[in-house]
């Protein structure tokens, strides 16, 4: 997280520096406002269904939705300032391994299998492989004297495929 201002500050030229870090504030708004645009979009058109409304009673609750997530992230921002105990990336990919795992489960289960499932347990095996993982997390060192980091997203993408086997129309197999 210091990587860059150590860089800027200290090895470049004032004016240089002045310029970095003015490109690295550019980059990072940038990222966060793809980010903003894309949860605002998303939420109005799928979840609220906005696009099926009046114009001008859609673009009220546009402003409404865009200012909640804004706050949103502004909250997520201060929660990860006050973490202040190592790396944010390191915690962000801490996080996905949670939170991807599976995703990943899913794609491999639909790509290395043909088999149907029952849908509407799907999400309560993903839930629950999550549940797992982190639980997996928290008392490997117990369990197994060894303590699990980024590999925690295959293993969350097992039990979601398991999970999935457990769930398969097994009498729609043809065999």
């Amino acid at each position: 997280d210091k990587l860059f201002p150590t860089v800027a500050l200290q090895y470049l030229s004032p004016a240089i520096s002045v310029i970095f870090i003015l490109g690295l504030i550019a980059a990072a708004y940038s990222s966060a406002d793809s980010a903003l645009t894309s949860l605002t979009t998303s939420f109005s058109l799928d979840i609220l269904g906005l696009d099926k409304e009046g114009v001008k009673n859609a673009k009220r609750k546009r402003w409404i939705v865009h200012i909640g997530f804004s706050l949103v992230l502004l909250a997520v921002i201060v929660y990860f300032k006050t973490l202040n105990d190592g790396s944010v990336v390191n915690k962000l990919f801490g996080l996905a391994a949670l939170t991807y795992g599976p995703l990943l489960g899913l794609y491999a289960f639909g790509l290395f299998t043909k088999l149907k499932v029952q849908d509407i347990y799907v999400p309560v095996i993903c839930v629950m492989s999550v549940g797992y993982a982190y639980l997996l997390q928290k008392n490997s060192v117990e369990l197994f004297d060894y303590k699990f980091a980024f590999e925690l997203l295959i293993i969350n993408g097992l039990f979601t495929f398991l999970g999935l086997l457990l769930i398969t129309k097994w009498d729609e197999v043809k065999g």
